[in-house]
């Protein structure tokens, strides 16, 4: 156990650069140095992760934990992991609050929202060079785009269609409706409190359990299931602060789904009670990847082996290129036109960011992007004449 607190303490401090670099980082202490877990191990739980709904990195260190010790150092390894990034982004968050409004600040978040949304491109590059293998492929990302975008179904409806859908196509069985009934069935109703604050708390905690017991695909795949939630539905934020939310979840240690800790805290902030509902937004975004690893541990090579996971899996992927899309047409519109028209030079630097995050040969480090955005957006606060006038 001890050995499980400290390693898992300076992982979660380092675990910055997404799940490539997280699991990276994994791979090189547990199988290399300490040799807790074989390779053929850690191939295989690696993949048993990604048939998960959650982030794979934190799954992949509950398991390692469990592997090591059972199930109290699983339970300590995957909180060792998330602590880190409640940390940062609660204290972030707190600055956000009190200090947002402060030209150094905006400076810095003026810098930070062209670079969230290249962030936000060059995942969708990556996902989309991943799934878009073939025709039907491509057709259920466009058909996720204009079901979420323009007919405005739930999230969860979208993306269990997709799945059910390719999983019908490779095996040419149709019967998709009654699981997408089924999803809207648990999309249904909400617990109604007495009290604003209580009611507050109590659709924090209900939002946050839906997006950790669905967000398949990865971190990217759920930012517009968090987005339709926080910004459409409860108008707990502003396309503005989920933006600023992407990006300062990048430079912070964790998995990305942390950005549900910092749009926790500003939802609870509305009810004045910011630390609680942070608190509750992690609790239960991160709850269901506990739940779902502890006991599915044991039969980790039944579920690596089941085509059908795997193929509902891919179409679930390729619905997410399509929802991706669908969110980064209001972010543009905030990144591009912070005053209402369109600011040129945050154009120029978002498409720089892109271009290191996805085109340059020595590609930067995403907290090195995002602190270069922010340096420059400072620089403008400070000197506006070097860019053709103040921020708007």
């Amino acid at each position: 156990m001890p050995e499980i607190f400290w390693y898992f303490l300076k992982l979660g401090w380092l675990a910055f650069g997404g799940p490539i670099g997280q699991i990276g980082l994994m791979h090189l202490e547990v199988v290399e140095r300490r040799k807790w877990i074989t390779e053929d191990e850690f191939v295989r739980a690696l993949n048993f992760c990604h048939l998960l709904p959650g982030p794979e990195a934190l799954q992949l260190a509950i398991y390692i934990g469990y592997r090591k010790a059972g199930y109290r150092a699983a339970i300590l390894a995957g909180v060792l992991f998330i602590l880190p990034g409640y940390v940062t982004l609660t204290a972030l968050a707190w600055i956000y609050v009190h200090y947002g409004k402060t030209p150094q600040v905006l400076g810095v978040l003026w810098g930070f929202r062209p670079v969230g949304l290249a962030l936000l491109l060059a995942a969708l590059v990556r996902i989309s060079r991943a799934a878009l293998k073939g025709i039907f492929p491509v057709v259920l990302a466009i058909a996720a785009f204009v079901a979420f975008y323009l007919g405005r179904l739930p999230f969860v409806v979208v993306l269990v269609g997709c799945g059910l859908s390719f999983v019908a196509w490779r095996h040419r069985k149709p019967g998709p409706r009654v699981a997408v009934a089924a999803a809207s069935l648990l999309l249904a109703g909400r617990a109604d409190a007495a009290e604003p604050i209580a009611r507050r708390l109590v659709d924090i905690s209900w939002f946050f359990l839906k997006v950790g017991l669905f967000s398949f695909g990865g971190a990217y795949a759920v930012l517009p299931y968090i987005r339709a939630g926080a910004v459409t539905t409860y108008g707990w934020i502003s396309d503005r602060q989920m933006i600023d939310a992407l990006a300062l979840g990048e430079t912070t240690p964790g998995p990305l789904i942390s950005i549900g800790i910092f749009v926790g805290f500003l939802a609870g902030n509305g009810a004045h009670a910011p630390w609680l509902g942070a608190t509750l937004s992690t609790f239960w975004l991160f709850l269901p990847s506990f739940l779902f690893v502890l006991p599915a541990a044991r039969y980790m090579d039944w579920l690596t082996s089941r085509p059908g996971l795997k193929d509902f899996l891919k179409g679930v992927t390729s619905g997410v290129v399509g929802l991706i899309f669908s969110i980064s047409i209001p972010l543009a519109k905030v990144a591009f036109m912070p005053g209402g028209s369109i600011d040129w030079i945050t154009v120029v630097l978002g498409l720089a960011a892109f271009a290191a995050l996805t085109l340059w040969k020595w590609r930067l480090n995403v907290v090195v992007v995002v602190a270069g955005g922010g340096v420059l957006g400072l620089l403008r606060a400070f000197a506006p004449a070097l860019f053709g006038g103040a921020l708007a």
